[in-house]
């Protein structure tokens, strides 16, 4: 999961990578769990996060 307009979600371990049928692609941010300062589905693309970890997320097709 690297899509450039994921911003840093794209390269963040945190992200979960979602494809609708319709082929619209979302990033969940597994963070907004345990944590309110973070926003479940963020708008993209993330140009800052106090959350970022770099890592492999998870891709959901």
């Amino acid at each position: 999961m690297t899509a450039p307009s994921f911003g840093l979600c794209g390269s963040c371990r945190h992200a979960r990578s979602l494809v609708a049928a319709s082929g619209a692609e979302f990033v969940q941010c597994r963070l907004a769990e345990s944590d309110k300062r973070f926003v479940k589905w963020p708008r993209l693309p993330v140009l800052s996060c106090a959350g970022h970890e770099t890592g492999e997320g998870e891709a959901v097709v």
